[in-house]
């Protein structure tokens, strides 16, 4: 039986946001993230909680700031004020038809004690709503020389570099006032289990597919486990097909326009171009991207944004090779932004003028493609995360995350998904990921151990010299009679029903009271 939606994850953001709002001293936070990341659940998660608070149960007003005109936003603040019931916290002389009016009654209700969110808050940026921020600032200063206890002020917003502008550009008027900032990444494996498990997609393949075309990106997955039937479909090929169909190509398929909506509004102008050069070319330098787009004249800060804000690019580093190196490449990391560019935008044009059911045929063939190149990447951030715990399976210190270079003393291709080590035990996994466990076969095998061979062989791979080796096999699923005979060769095997075993605690979360709450950007 499917189970129904629930709050997933994010167990600690939650327990430190709630910190927050249950503290007497002023603050004014942002919650940042990704398009469909789960910032706004995240805060009305905490909100719900802190509405169960017995006593001392504070007031919250929520609002999202409409991307249209003052008035319009005017006229949804009062409609959110008498939602909530807050009206008596206005002063009977203010106003609420004008943004310097709405800042005053924002800056009221927060010194009556009242928490305030402002959802959408990147539509302040430009336009009609332009000069909110700078009305806001004054209260917002005010507010911080209060003696407790106040009220809070939380903002929400998903256009990464606009969100950086209102906060964090020295010029904004807003600059420097944030008591508190926290980024919002994709769920962790474990979370991607925990929901796989209670939506019908227990099955390893399923797991693997659907993670190819969400990654961690919860709305996307709330898609899926509001569309019925999908778990009484027993052939992959069928259920894939379906999935497909019905999420993406029909006419009403929920993410048919999802990706132009992430590139064409979070991703727009520059980021666009180099996000669609990455995906023809698949990974590029720095130098490879600045001669594809000659009139980017700094690339830099669009990069560190898609690599260190959005995290849909990934830098890859020549094996053990410092931050600044000159080798370094940048691929599309955000599972969905690279199903998309791959295969889904083109079938979706295609539906256009085609019948959906034969398209979604026609992808699987890219799907399974993009799942190999997907279960890598899984699998070793499921490492690391089983890695977090006392009990996992390999405590590594780090792993290797780049591609792999060709050196002077050894021109030939080295091709390891995997490497994982532990400086304290001296001990070192190499791993292989197959998409589907016949691929270890004995061709596989002796050309795994041939590439490792090879790598030792190196300058680079001297420095584990007299460490202990191991050799490890990844997979959605082994057999039992597959995981026998390769274990009696010596192979670890590790697939996915280990690590949902490594990871489940991690994925629920201690019983009881929430886990520790991890220090906030920002804070002291």
């Amino acid at each position: 039986m499917v189970g129904i939606w629930t709050f997933y994850g994010r167990r600690n953001e939650l327990g430190a946001l709630l910190e927050k709002l249950r503290g007497e001293q002023w603050f004014f936070g942002a919650v940042r993230g990704r398009r469909r990341i789960g910032k706004t659940t995240l805060v009305q998660q905490a909100l719900n909680t802190l509405a169960e608070d017995k006593p001392g149960r504070r007031p919250v007003l929520l609002v999202q700031l409409p991307e249209s005109t003052p008035t319009d936003f005017a006229a949804v603040f009062q409609n959110a004020l008498r939602e909530a019931d807050l009206g008596s916290h206005i002063g009977k002389s203010d106003t609420l038809d004008d943004l310097p009016g709405i800042a005053n009654a924002i800056g009221s209700l927060c010194a009556a004690g009242v928490i305030v969110v402002l959802d959408e808050f990147q539509n302040c940026l430009d336009g009609p709503l332009g000069p909110f921020p700078s009305l806001l600032q004054a209260h917002v200063d005010r507010l911080q020389d209060r003696p407790s206890p106040v009220g809070g002020l939380i903002v929400v917003g998903s256009v990464q570099t606009e969100m950086e502008a209102l906060l964090e550009d020295r010029k904004a008027p807003l600059f420097g006032r944030t008591t508190f900032r926290m980024s919002l990444a994709p769920w962790n494996i474990g979370t991607v289990f925990d929901v796989c498990e209670n939506h019908g997609a227990r099955e390893p393949m399923r797991c693997l597919t659907l993670w190819t075309l969400f990654g961690g990106v919860p709305k996307y997955w709330r898609h899926f486990a509001e569309t019925d039937g999908l778990d009484v479909i027993p052939d992959w090929e069928e259920w894939a097909t379906e999935l497909c169909e019905r999420l993406f190509l029909r006419h009403d398929a929920p993410l048919r326009e999802e990706g132009e909506r992430l590139l064409g509004h979070e991703l727009r102008r520059n980021y666009l171009a180099i996000l669609r050069q990455l995906a023809e070319r698949r990974s590029c330098t720095h130098a490879e991207l600045r001669e594809a787009l000659p009139d980017l004249t700094s690339l830099g800060p669009y990069l560190k944004t898609l690599t260190q804000d959005l995290r849909v690019v990934e830098k890859e580093l020549p094996v053990f090779a410092g931050e600044s190196s000159r080798g370094a490449r940048y691929v599309v990391s955000d599972p969905f932004l690279s199903a998309w560019l791959a295969a889904i935008q083109p079938a979706c044009q295609a539906a256009r003028v085609l019948p959906a059911a034969e398209i979604a045929k026609r992808l699987l063939p890219r799907l399974r493609t993009m799942e190999g190149h997907a279960f890598e990447r899984m699998m070793r951030a499921a490492s690391e995360e089983a890695s977090r715990k006392n009990d996992g399976d390999f405590p590594l210190t780090d792993q290797v995350r780049g591609f792999w270079n060709r050196t002077r003393s050894n021109p030939a291709a080295i091709e390891i998904d995997l490497v994982a080590w532990n400086e304290e035990s001296r001990c070192v996994r190499f791993g292989s990921c197959k998409r589907t466990a016949d691929r270890h076969d004995p061709t596989s095998l002796r050309a795994f151990r041939q590439h490792v061979n090879r790598f030792l062989s190196t300058s680079t791979g001297e420095r584990f010299t007299g460490w202990r080796k191991e050799l490890a096999l990844f997979s959605p699923r082994f057999s039992r009679e597959q995981r026998a005979r390769l274990e009696a060769g010596d192979w670890i095997c590790r697939d996915l029903a280990d690590f949902r075993r490594m990871l489940q605690d991690e994925a629920r979360g201690p019983r009881g009271p929430l886990a520790a709450s991890p220090k906030l950007v920002g804070e002291e």
